[in-house]
């Protein structure tokens, strides 16, 4: 026997959980798939630690998910606006950018992992999601009527559409045979939190140095998430403690004066990954399971958001008796999403060679290109204007 539903979605990441979120909305009957738990923590916020991993939301993705009433459910002393951000090169150059002549108010929230998972796992059930957790996918078939997914050796389950939300190593992606070229940077992200001397004003900094790419990130009171994209991930993970404040403080021009960790440091290998293609017959692939780009832009999980956004779109859009599987359907999702997704993938990945080169030319071309750049009123404007869609 199988249990039937209009979408099978799989992986309860940020983007698979508001997709399946987005669609239910719609009317679709969705089935919500994960290997991991979908344990909702009632403890209050406010009491709960700081996660290390944190996200910047552009304010367009914050007006879709105000909509899916996720936002809005959130505790804003756990979030924090950036007005503006401040970016510096290796050689003195600056950068500045703030949202001015945009319609949005600021350039993005700060937003923990952890907050943001549990206010959209928390909508589910009440959106009508049949959520199945705790459990592996082991075999999948796609036919012309519909695809099944097989859980285990009794349980199968059968959707007309499979939206695959499940990362970049991603089983469906792979069990549906589509290819994906990786590039391997050699970087990891550091990621951990601080408390700061001097507050930070709501201003994201980054710097671009021989070490990397290093940005603070603001969160809310005199605290800081930093995001460090370097070759040398060893290096600062064998430091103490204490020892790795006064480095990142220092890299960081000790502008917030001295520093303190509140949350031990992480690290994350960095990548770049783009599927062959976003679609199949009854299948779609969002998120990181179809695309996976530099960290230094802090935009990964926006463009997932938006995937998620033009497919609920695209469905909602479709005539009454059109096939949510029908290929031709899922293609003007994949049309949709190609600009979007090419251009920060190449913007990303131009920047991290740009910068990692120690050839004095470019150092020198690469500064003067970021002085030019903060002269430059109308080319910020539109830069903005896509950073916060």
């Amino acid at each position: 026997m199988s249990d039937v539903f209009d979408i099978i979605v799989v992986g309860a990441g940020l983007v698979g959980s508001s997709a399946a979120l987005a669609l239910a909305k719609q009317g679709y009957q969705v089935v919500l798939i994960d290997r991991q738990s979908l344990e909702i923590d009632e403890k209050p916020e406010s009491e709960s630690l700081w996660d290390s991993r944190i996200y910047a939301i552009s304010p367009g993705n914050i007006s879709w998910l105000k909509e899916l009433r996720v936002w809005g459910a959130l505790d804003d002393r756990r979030i924090c606006p950036i007005d503006r951000m401040q970016i510096w090169g290796d050689r003195g150059a600056e950068l500045t950018f703030d949202s001015s002549g945009t319609s949005a108010a600021n350039l993005g929230e700060i937003i923990e992992n952890k907050q943001l998972q549990q206010a959209i796992w928390k909508q589910l059930s009440s959106a009508g999601v049949t959520i199945i957790s705790e459990v592996e996918c082991i075999e999948m078939h796609i036919h012309d009527d519909g695809a099944i997914v097989q859980l285990g050796q009794h349980q199968k389950i059968q959707a007309r559409l499979i939206v695959a939300a499940d990362g970049g190593n991603s089983w469906v992606r792979n069990q549906a045979g589509i290819a994906s070229n990786l590039y391997e940077y050699e970087q990891s992200a550091v990621v951990a939190n601080f408390e700061v001397e001097f507050h930070h004003g709501n201003i994201a900094r980054q710097w671009f140095n021989a070490d990397g790419v290093l940005a603070w990130l603001p969160l809310p009171g005199k605290r800081i998430s930093i995001v460090w994209s370097t070759r040398n991930a060893h290096a600062l993970l064998s430091r103490d403690l204490k020892s790795l404040a006064e480095r990142i403080a220092d890299a960081g021009d000790n502008q917030l004066g001295g520093l303190s960790v509140i949350t031990n440091p992480k690290v994350f290998p960095l990548v770049k990954r783009s599927a062959a293609s976003l679609v199949n017959s009854r299948l779609v692939l969002i998120g990181d399971a179809a695309h996976q780009i530099h960290a230094l832009a802090g935009q990964g999980v926006n463009l997932g958001f938006r995937d998620a956004i033009a497919l609920s779109h695209i469905l909602k859009q479709k005539s009454k008796y059109q096939d949510i599987g029908d290929l031709a359907l899922l293609r003007k999702y994949e049309r949709a999403r190609q600009t979007d997704i090419l251009g920060l993938t190449q913007l990303t990945h131009g920047l991290n060679i740009l910068f990692e080169s120690d050839h004095s030319a470019i150092q020198k071309l690469r500064n003067l290109g970021l002085q030019w750049l903060d002269n430059q009123a109308i080319w910020k404007k539109r830069l903005v204007q896509q950073a916060i869609s």
